[in-house]
């Protein structure tokens, strides 16, 4: 069961969903998740964003402010597994659906709370949008006030992580509840999880942060942050204006490429002292490596690195992506057809289940479900009729 509005409860829910889940999104009626008015429109009531974010589950419209609408929400937590909420602070305990509350109508429930400060700190009750995440968690372009009285971003600082806490939280939240339904499997628990998304965004940029923190005891060559210097490590243009990343960085890939392309005599071009050789700074190479790149195309290369097991991959942007063989192979680029917006493209669930086939399920219109839902909860129709006359539904 879901609670709460805009992108990360959206996006958790929406994992769990694709993953065959049934997840009943809870909305207010009349107003709905406002997200599936925001940003673009491919018409009416019907967001990008929402249909990104809230397919594959059904949706119900229920005022949890009334005596009704709150004894309703009980009946469907009574038979939840999980309850995952996005509402800031003390938002739930007013609508009687903080943890303890939901805990007394079912003791085992996976209730997770999913926000971008997180439940507690100091910060707890501010409300966020996207970058707000990544600003709190350090990773944001480096700014300045220039002399016009505006800030900028500073050329050379731009922030070293591109997933928004958005992206980021959900997965840690979708893995969390994962968790907990497994732990409860063993031990008839349930468990209150508690996701900052800004915690994610800075969890997910470890690599960076470990050096960082502790620049006493992390020692790498002064440009090894500089891959846009690399030789080995970089984009190279094939025959027919496509683009490869190269990635040979350890002499098995180095020597296999070397052998592949009729070229043994750069085999001593790489240094066999270090584990991984990037070849900082060598324009001389990267010209050499153009020049042979070119004779060939994306798809030439491509059969080669199978053939070799030579790691290179192609560059490709969107349009490219979506033609790419083996991400076509792979089934990520699929048409929904809507009941609304008719046919369009989006992308899938990358987790691929063995015996398993994904099954797509769109975003549901707002209240589309909430007969249905009620219906099996015991409900009967003139009591829903009721109900929808007195602004419950």
């Amino acid at each position: 069961m879901e609670s709460g509005v805009l992108l990360a409860v959206g996006r958790l829910g929406s994992l769990l969903g694709e993953e065959g889940a049934d997840v009943i999104k809870i909305e207010v009626p009349g107003v709905g998740d406002y997200l599936r008015n925001v940003q673009g429109l491919m018409a009416p009531d019907w967001s990008f964003f929402h249909l990104a974010v809230n397919r594959g589950k059904r949706s119900v419209t229920i005022d949890a402010k009334t005596d009704d609408g709150h004894d309703l929400i009980g009946k469907l937590l009574g038979s939840a597994d999980v309850f995952i909420t996005g509402n800031v602070g003390d938002t739930n305990r007013k609508l009687g659906l903080d943890y303890d509350s939901v805990k007394a109508i079912r003791p085992d429930i996976v209730y997770c709370q999913i926000t971008g400060f997180g439940a507690s700190g100091p910060y707890r009750e501010i409300p966020t949008h996207g970058n707000m995440m990544e600003a709190l968690a350090g990773v944001s372009d480096g700014r300045s006030l220039g002399d016009d009285g505006l800030v900028r971003s500073i050329p050379g600082q731009e922030a070293p992580l591109s997933s928004g806490g958005v992206v980021l939280g959900p997965l840690e939240g979708a893995y969390a509840i994962a968790a907990g339904l497994a732990r409860r499997a063993r031990t008839g628990e349930g468990c209150f999880i508690d996701i900052s998304c800004a915690d994610a965004v800075l969890a997910a940029d470890w690599l960076r942060t470990i050096e960082e923190l502790n620049p006493s005891k992390c020692h790498r060559p002064s440009d090894a942050h500089d891959v846009s210097s690399s030789a080995k490590y970089q984009y190279y243009q094939t025959l027919d204006g496509k683009f490869i990343l190269f990635c040979c960085v350890e002499a098995k890939f180095w020597d296999r490429f070397c052998d592949a392309v009729e070229r043994p005599d750069l085999k001593d071009r790489h240094d066999r002292t270090l584990v991984i050789d990037y070849a900082f700074h060598d324009v001389e190479l990267r010209k050499v490596l153009q020049q042979i790149i070119i004779e060939r195309t994306l798809d030439d290369w491509m059969t080669l690195a199978v053939e070799h097991h030579i790691a290179i991959g192609p560059a490709n942007d969107l349009e490219g992506a979506s033609t790419d063989p083996h991400m076509n192979a792979r089934g990520m680029f699929i048409k929904e057809d809507h009941p609304v917006l008719g046919a369009f493209e989006t992308v899938r669930s990358p987790i691929h289940v063995d015996g398993h086939e994904f099954e797509y399920k769109s975003a549901p219109a707002l209240g589309e479900h909430t007969n249905e839902v009620l219906s099996e909860l015991g409900v009967s129709e003139p009591e829903i009729d009721k109900l929808r006359s007195a602004g419950v539904l």
